[in-house]
């Protein structure tokens, strides 16, 4: 196992706001992947509250390095990567139920790292941005996050599930204890029926599509964003559990979506119609690539 910053950094301490002393979190690479390095912490909440402390930092070092005067690309993409990594680590620090909450905030900062390394950013990116961190912040605050009382007893948390626009990854089942392997484990529940589920997905990515559609056309698209709502929900009725709960947050999401663009007859500051379609697109590749029967 070794124990290295990341590459980039070294070579870039001074573009990402080192000068004045300020701590940057080691990172360990192993046959899990990269993570912070939290072994210096004596509980899981000690860690997370680590992990937590850098995300100012680097929400920071994003928006120098993007200010006009003197733009520094290489350092944005290795604060941001940053930031993705602070939250992964935070994600594998607290109970299996909270972590899907995690996942939409990953897929988000994931989506920019690729509009950065794409060349293809810009419009509200850096007003968009100082928004998600102002609800990452409030959402996983420390004094109110629900964190593992003690470390797993495999050893530290492995590197959570990464949620990008295009790549969805759970991470592996962990192996029961020896004491709860011995209990009589609860029968799954039951599957849903292959049809229903699949006629109900099927609405909802229609209905998505019309919602895109018109919203290009530009008419109205109450109708159309309440279809897309309303088959989600249907859909969520199909599970139980984290697929529920992933479910509820895209259904959350879209709601963003529409409060932000006043039922999508506006659009926010420094925004253009080419960044709420890619903001839909974003929600709608994980819900295929998670959610469609046929797949």
């Amino acid at each position: 196992m070794k124990r290295l910053l990341p590459g980039a950094l070294l070579a870039l301490l001074p573009a990402l706001g080192c000068a004045d002393g300020v701590e940057i979190p080691a990172v360990e690479i192993g046959a899990g992947g990269a993570r912070l390095m939290n072994d210096q912490a004596r509980t899981p909440a000690e860690a997370y509250e680590k992990s937590y402390s850098y995300l100012s930092r680097a929400h920071l070092n994003v928006h120098r390095n993007l200010e006009t005067r003197g733009q520094n690309i290489v350092g944005a993409r290795e604060a941001m990567d940053l930031i993705i990594l602070c939250l992964q680590t935070m994600r594998g620090l607290v109970p299996e139920p909270e972590r899907p909450r995690f996942e939409p905030y990953i897929a988000k900062y994931s989506g920019w790292l690729k509009a950065l390394e794409d060349g293809t950013w810009g419009g509200s990116f850096l007003t968009d941005f100082e928004r998600l961190e102002r609800e990452v912040k409030t959402t996983f605050n420390p004094a109110t996050a629900k964190v593992l009382a003690e470390f797993p007893k495999e050893g530290p948390p492995p590197k959570p599930a990464e949620l990008s626009p295009d790549k969805v990854e759970m991470p592996p089942a962990r192996e029961p204890a020896a004491e709860e392997a011995k209990k009589p484990r609860p029968e799954p529940p039951p599957t849903p029926p292959v049809v229903q589920t699949r006629i109900l997905f099927r609405a909802w990515s229609s209905a998505h599509d019309d919602l895109i559609a018109a919203y290009k056309d530009k008419k109205t698209c109450k109708e159309k964003f309440d279809d897309v709502v309303g088959a989600l929900r249907l859909l969520k009725a199909q599970f139980t559990g984290d697929k529920a709960t992933r479910l509820q947050i895209y259904i959350d999401y879209y709601g963003g979506v529409d409060e932000k663009t006043k039922n999508f007859t506006a659009l926010p500051e420094k925004t253009v119609e080419k960044d709420i379609v890619d903001e839909l697109n974003i929600a709608a590749r994980v819900i295929r690539k998670e959610f469609d029967p046929d797949r």
